[in-house]
């Protein structure tokens, strides 16, 4: 028995350790919540397999943006001129607003 507890002593930091780091980030999440940015343009195609809006923004420059809520789907359709607002969100810029214009 007395083999096991230096272990399990042992394990406890490590497991205090993850916690704090995940507390870390939520703090950090909160403090510097993702920046949003807002941009105009003209849906150019709708891919709800893939999550993805393909939005026109200048007649030279079309992005794809993923959509953070599928709702949208069915507000939005080829064509419709839209206002997003974009954040980053694990590595992907991903619609999280929309407005039809």
């Amino acid at each position: 028995m007395a083999a096991l507890w230096p272990a399990t002593v042992l394990a406890a930091p490590a497991a205090l350790s993850n916690d704090r780091e995940a507390a870390v980030t939520v703090l950090a999440a909160i403090v510097h919540p993702p920046a949003t940015e807002t941009l105009r343009g003209i849906v150019d195609s709708v891919d709800e397999g893939n999550d993805t809006l393909l939005i026109r923004l200048s007649a030279d420059r079309t992005e794809p943006f993923k959509v953070q809520d599928g709702l949208i789907f069915n507000a939005v359709r080829f064509g419709d001129p839209v206002e997003i607002s974009v954040q980053t969100i694990s590595g992907f810029p991903t619609i999280v607003g929309l407005t039809k214009e």
